[in-house]
């Protein structure tokens, strides 16, 4: 009997620390600039509050200052702020609590020669969109697109990076899964005009 116990007990415990290791966040949508989000600290009401997340992707907390969390899930996120105020010696145990209030608008922006300029929203739960899709919903490409050389400009808060992407090899299959192209929120599309 005793030898029963002692096997389901290490049975027990290696499932929960195995449990522990897998990863936690799979599935979880991103944060992102400007989303709203209330962050608590067990037992800490001074910890705790709602916050929006800024253009850098930071979120301001008593004791640490800023703290990236953009691009994260709200697990990792968790996880982040918990490891910064073990790691500055404020808490040594703090069970860190995130909660979304609001996300704000996923959207990029779409420019030149597309059937129709604008705004287009992401989907509810997704974090990216491809450059296809987002396309489409514009209508397409005009006849005078320059479709070899779509320009993407994209701010993190901090920097800004500028992508070309082959949008016509990538409508017609010709492009590898590895050149797929797929936007963040904020992200603006120009499509220039074919020089003849």
């Amino acid at each position: 009997m005793f030898r029963r116990v002692i096997f389901l007990l290490c049975l027990f415990g290696w499932r929960a620390q195995a449990a522990d290791s897998l990863p936690k966040s799979a599935g979880e949508s991103l944060l992102f600039a400007r989303d709203h989000v209330r962050i608590g600290v067990q037992g800490e009401p001074e910890g705790s509050g709602e916050r929006q997340i800024d253009a850098s992707g930071a979120v301001n907390l008593p004791l640490i200052g800023a703290v990236k969390i953009s691009g994260l899930t709200v697990t990792d996120a968790e996880r982040a702020i918990a490891a910064l105020y073990v790691k500055e010696e404020i808490f040594i145990h703090p069970e860190v609590v995130v909660t979304v209030i609001a996300y704000a608008p996923k959207e990029v922006m779409l420019l030149g020669q597309v059937a129709k300029q604008g705004k287009i929203a992401f989907p509810a739960d997704a974090s990216n969109l491809s450059i296809v899709e987002a396309i489409a919903s514009a209508g397409g490409l005009t006849r005078i697109a320059k479709g070899d050389a779509v320009r993407v400009t994209r701010h993190d808060g901090q920097a800004e990076q500028v992508f070309t992407v082959n949008v016509d090899k990538l409508v017609d299959g010709r492009a590898a899964s590895t050149e797929k192209f797929m936007l963040q929120p904020g992200d603006v599309v120009f499509v220039p005009e074919r020089v003849f």
